[in-house]
């Protein structure tokens, strides 16, 4: 038993995994992360929209 016969199987794992899994899904995976972060984006803005607010209110800080 050498190191070839314990590599070649994981490379091969390795390889169907991309082919079969990962390169379907990557398109739908990248408008997943896209979508998320103009929805975290508008989170923040209507956070900081509502600090901004209060500070304005009670003389704080802008």
């Amino acid at each position: 038993m050498n190191l070839q016969s314990i590599l070649r199987p994981v490379a091969s794992a390795f390889q169907w995994t991309f082919e079969n899994i990962i390169e379907p899904m990557s398109h739908s995976f990248n408008w997943i992360c896209i979508v998320f972060c103009f929805v975290a984006l508008g989170y923040w803005l209507n956070r900081q929209k509502k600090y901004n607010q209060k500070a304005a209110k009670e003389g704080g800080i802008i």
